[in-house]
């Protein structure tokens, strides 16, 4: 088994290392670093060597973001440079243009490329009244669709990583690669521009600094189909 602590607050590596150091777990511990949304949490290139040469962990898996295309060749740039780094290092892709126009060796597929339905808080709202072949086709990542998993495979990807719900790891295991997936909070949905800088009012990359912590939102409407119009939720 692998366990990875993965973070974008470079600032708390130190702690990271004390946990492991804590737990006493022996091999198997990696430290994960960089974004799966961000250009702007991509940690230096030094950073991740200093990483590297950490004694309490047995490697470092840098997580690449999905890419707008006026940073794409920047983003480039710093996958070759790290990639070149000469330590025992794991790219998670998750853009195929980056995937694509990349030499990464034995690259993992992150959750911008693996998708699945389960993570949609109302899944079984939407699948009720399907039938079990239906909602069976609806459970799986795309990469259950053999077309998509070969691509895939022919443009390198060796491993894959998903969320930690039931349906989407069962589907995920019938795949012949490894799969890792990720505890704790799962990718609902992703989008062109950054809430987390227009809740902040700040443009990027002014704002990466934010994303350091949850927000926390409160429902204030919700949509009444009897009126067709919104209302607080307790109305």
């Amino acid at each position: 088994m692998m366990i990875e602590l993965r973070t974008s607050d470079y600032s708390k590596i130190e702690s990271i290392t004390g946990l492991i150091e804590d737990a006493d777990i022996g091999s198997g511990v990696r430290i994960g670093v960089g974004s799966e949304a961000c250009v702007h949490k991509l940690p230096p290139a030094e950073a991740i060597a200093e990483i590297s040469d950490l004694d309490c962990i047995d490697g470092v898996t840098l997580v690449t973001p999905i890419t707008p295309q006026k940073h794409f060749d920047r983003v480039c740039g710093y996958v070759s440079e790290v990639a070149d780094l000469g330590i025992n290092l794991r790219i998670v892709v998750n853009d195929l243009g980056i995937l694509y126009s990349c030499e990464i060796d034995r690259p993992v597929a992150g959750r911008g490329i693996v998708h699945t339905s389960e993570a949609c808080p109302w899944v079984d709202h939407i699948l009720r009244d399907e039938s079990d072949y239906v909602r069976d086709a609806y459970l799986q990542t795309n990469l259950n669709y053999s077309r998509t998993c070969a691509l895939l495979k022919g443009m390198g990807i060796e491993a894959i990583e998903t969320d930690l719900l039931p349906r989407t790891i069962a589907a995920a295991s019938r795949l012949e690669m490894p799969v890792y997936a990720h505890v704790g909070y799962a990718v609902v949905a992703y989008a062109r521009s950054c809430h987390t800088a227009r809740f902040y009012s700040e443009l990027p990359p002014l704002c990466a600094q934010f994303c350091n912590s949850p927000m926390e939102l409160e429902l204030r409407d919700i949509f009444d189909l009897e009126s067709l119009s919104f209302a607080p939720p307790d109305a």
